[in-house]
């Protein structure tokens, strides 16, 4: 999976965690809340697993620089 989609994705587990959240604290219903906690989980696995660099398969974590902090390969975003 491309560097690129893996970031947009993990942009949708965030944003779907925050509507679950929101919804939740409007609607008093617990298991939407619990919803909203299972989005954050996703999106961290999902970004542990294919937020790497593409040149040398090291953790990219929360860098956004140009360029991977393991082997210095430019990175395209």
């Amino acid at each position: 999976m491309k560097l690129k989609t893996a970031k947009y994705m993990l942009f949708v587990f965030c944003l779907l965690m925050v509507v679950s959240i929101v919804v939740c604290s409007v609607t008093k219903i617990k298991w939407i809340g619990y919803l909203g906690i299972a989005f954050a989980l996703l999106g961290v696995l999902f970004w542990v697993i294919f937020g790497r660099c593409p040149h040398c398969g090291g953790f990219l974590g929360r860098s956004a620089g140009k360029c991977c902090p393991h082997c210095e390969e430019k990175v395209d975003w």
